[in-house]
């Protein structure tokens, strides 16, 4: 095992320094006996942050530790009592860091009790204000508590107007604010439009129907003109198988057929007659139905130009103006005139209200309070007593939590008073030590 090993595990004991080498090196620093060519010791680790976070001067206390290094050295202690040097350093370590422990408890305290005295101040001063509201005369506590009670009023006025505030979205705010001379106009004409649009549609539906139904009735009669045609021949083969037969019947017997001819012919010229009439009515009804098709297919591409054209203007404002109807635009017009006009009533009310706290603050500065800014905003509590009670109670609940906070802070800056005399008692170099690490913090110890 190397001389370096031995040194670590030498270190690594747990024994500390016995109690007559304590006592004897406590009586060799005491006597003041320091070595006036002692060597300068090497840097420390760095000592543990502080817990309350207020020893921000870092460098002023790593000057006050090289300054007590100076003037209590181990080789004193190593000299007079026989101590071993890691002993002796060991021991002045100890000494050191309780030192400092206590240094920083009396600066951490000093800075609490500072910030629990100027709470107390504020408190007491809070509670004063009360006292002095509470012993004006009746006339001025009856104006004042008017004064309250318009601006709770107003006050409540501001809440109400201020719920509108986000009725529509801003962009669509902003984009009704730029359109507003027009927005009536444009909710006129796109009604009308969409009426129009209605009427279109309903006209085209009409027209396609009708379209449909004619072109439905040309092809029935197309039929009928071909079972008319098929009626006609029919006849004719009849006519002529007939004529046929009588004339084979003459020839046979010899006999005479000429009136049978001649019914026969009658007959078959009639229905000839009707069937050729009612072909001529079918053929004149088929025209008469093209010709209707016809207009009714020119009426419908009119109407279905004058719907496309209302449609692409519609669907033009619509997108203008972000809506999808003329009752969703009529319904923000009114969000929008709603909001326009809450908003002026609001610039109105909160004139008043500053216009009645200014005059709230102005009479509690005659009366004399301390902070009269605070009252503006508990004017509940000027005009209900039982709310001013509350707060008094609360506010003197406070102050006792702060002196008892208070009591506690002198205690323990006491008990670190008496342990650092005790300290310098045992230790006179250790004075140095403890004046150059509170100085930065304008803390003074009496030493005697």
């Amino acid at each position: 095992m190397g001389f370096l090993d031995k040194i670590k595990d030498y270190l690594n004991e747990e024994d500390d320094i016995s109690e007559e080498e304590m006592e004897k090196a406590t009586s060799i620093v005491s006597s003041g006996e320091e070595s006036s060519d002692a060597p300068e010791e090497e840097e420390l680790e760095e000592e543990e942050q502080p817990k309350k976070g207020f020893f921000s001067k870092l460098s002023e206390k790593r000057k006050s530790k090289r300054a007590s290094r100076k003037a209590l050295s181990e080789d004193s202690i190593v000299k007079n009592s026989g101590l071993s040097s890691v002993k002796a350093k060991k021991y002045m370590e100890n000494e050191r860091k309780t030192v400092q422990d206590f240094c920083e408890q009396l600066i951490d305290v000093s800075f609490h009790a500072e910030e629990i005295k100027r709470e107390y101040k504020v408190v007491t001063s809070y509670l004063t204000d009360i006292q002095r509201i509470e012993d004006v005369p009746v006339d001025m506590a009856n104006k004042i508590i008017g004064i309250s009670q318009k601006i709770e009023m107003l006050d409540k006025n501001r809440e109400t107007y201020l719920q509108s505030e986000n009725l529509l979205p801003m962009d669509q705010y902003n984009n009704l604010s730029a359109l507003e001379n027009d927005v009536v106009d444009t909710i006129k004409n796109l009604n009308d439009m969409e009426m129009r649009d209605s009427m279109l549609r309903n006209d085209m539906g009409y027209l396609e129907g009708e379209k449909e139904d004619l072109r439905y009735m040309r092809g029935e009669y197309a039929a009928k003109i071909v079972r008319l045609r098929g009626i006609i021949i029919t006849i004719l083969v009849l006519f002529l198988i007939t004529s046929l037969g009588m004339l084979m019947y003459s020839f046979t017997t010899k006999n005479s057929v000429t009136m049978y001819a001649m019914i026969v012919g009658a007959i078959a010229a009639l229905a000839f007659v009707i069937c050729y009439i009612r072909y001529m009515d079918l053929k004149t009804a088929i025209k008469d139905g093209d010709a209707k098709i016809k207009r009714a297919v020119s009426l419908l591409n009119k109407v279905k130009v004058k719907y496309i054209n209302n449609t692409s203007t519609m669907e033009y404002i619509y997108e203008k103006y972000g809506v999808h109807s003329c009752k969703e635009l009529e319904y923000q017009w009114e969000l929008y005139n709603t909001m326009v006009r809450d908003a002026k009533r609001y610039m109105h009310a909160n004139k008043e209200f500053k216009n009645h706290c200014d005059e709230l603050v102005d009479i509690m500065t005659k009366i004399g309070v301390n902070d009269p800014l605070v009252w503006p905003k508990q004017t509940n509590a000027i005009i209900d007593r039982r709310e001013m009670v509350e707060i008094k109670h609360s506010l003197n609940v406070r102050r006792q939590k702060l002196r008892e906070r208070l009591v506690t802070c002198e205690k323990i800056r006491d008990n670190a008073y008496v342990a650092l005399r005790a300290a310098v008692a045992a230790n006179p170099g250790m004075e140095n030590y403890i004046t150059d690490m509170l100085k930065p913090y304008n803390i003074t110890i009496d030493i005697n």
